[in-house]
């Protein structure tokens, strides 16, 4: 009946998870077809314990170019209730002030069930930096844990007063950091993922030109990556032995690759690990492989709303297939 409702209100593009809680599989659904998904259960306090699983288990899917935040509204109320009582313009207002995102929900929760004594403060950060550990994502986790941090650090100002020179300096970091974060915010989660998989392989010209197989057949999607992917791969066909520097790439995109690529954070743990480097490799591979039947079935499904075909059904049934095997 919420989704009803709002749409009976004007409220398009709301979904109901028809059940208890959220699962997995919906949020991977919800993160597939859009960017910027507002959670909203009943204003109860089975609502908001609903609303805590949903955000513990939609966090780990959090990507940079991903917004997921929660609405809570009024107590004993639902959508169904109040945007029948307080019409589309009012709901769609009490959004815009009232949404939180997931990791101010998250540190605002256990912060309410904190203590101000060094124990619970201690489980609280433990908690907090066990729940950002979860994050799939390294670029977002990196961020999503200093926010963590930073808003803990704030709770205790009188135990970083003898260390105002270092906390100085932290604070530039974060500015830099943030800063750092609004730049990635243009970048699509695909150019990321690219970026990561360049980075791997310009780190690695020796060990891929002797495993040249392994990313002969990577498909690429933003144009300037894959021209850049297409000459690594020229290169390591001639059998030199090539350095970057014979790549001769623009100084710009080299730095922007080495300035964007999430992977740099797992390689500088795991330097001189020829296996561990191509299980990292495979897994980029597999994601971009997904990202690009995620794609052809996405057209697939506009195609077959369309012309409704056996043909357009079958090829539909068959890419699904492929992308519950990855």
């Amino acid at each position: 009946m919420d989704v009803v409702s709002l749409s009976k209100n004007g409220i398009d593009n709301a979904v109901a998870n028809l059940g208890t809680s959220l699962t997995d599989k919906q949020i991977l659904t919800l993160n597939q077809f859009f960017d910027d998904i507002i959670i909203c259960f009943d204003g109860d306090e089975s609502g908001y314990k609903a609303a805590l699983r949903a955000a513990e288990n939609s966090i780990k899917e959090f990507k940079p170019e991903k917004n997921i935040s929660f609405l809570f509204l009024p107590d004993k109320e639902d959508p169904d209730s109040y945007v029948n009582k307080n019409g589309k313009a009012n709901f769609i207002d009490f959004t815009k002030q009232s949404k939180l995102s997931i990791h101010q929900f998250i540190f605002n929760h256990y912060k309410k069930k904190t203590k101000n004594n060094p124990s619970s403060l201690a489980i609280f950060e433990k908690k907090l930096r066990s729940i950002a550990s979860t994050i799939k994502d390294d670029f977002i986790k990196k961020y999503v844990l200093e926010y963590f941090l930073e808003k803990i650090a704030e709770l205790t100002p009188h135990s970083n007063q003898n260390k105002k020179k270092f906390f100085v300096k932290k604070t530039k970091s974060l500015d830099k950091t943030k800063n750092h974060f609004n730049e990635s915010q243009s970048l699509t989660g695909v150019e990321l993922k690219e970026f990561s998989l360049l980075y791997l392989v310009m780190n690695n010209l020796n060990l891929l030109q002797a495993n040249r197989h392994l990313i002969e057949n990577i498909k690429l999607f933003t144009e300037v990556n894959k021209k850049i992917f297409e000459l690594i791969i020229g290169k390591l066909k001639s059998g030199e032995i090539i350095t970057i520097e014979d790549l001769k790439l623009d100084s710009q995109l080299l730095e922007k690759i080495n300035k964007f690529a999430p992977i740099k954070h797992i390689l500088k743990n795991q330097a001189d690990d020829d296996q561990k480097t191509i299980e990292l490799l495979e897994d980029i591979s597999r994601d971009l492989m997904n990202y690009d039947l995620e794609f052809r079935i996405q057209e697939l499904e506009s195609k077959f709303s369309v012309d409704m075909s056996e043909t357009t059904f079958n090829e539909l049934k068959e890419l699904k297939k492929k992308q519950n095997l990855n």
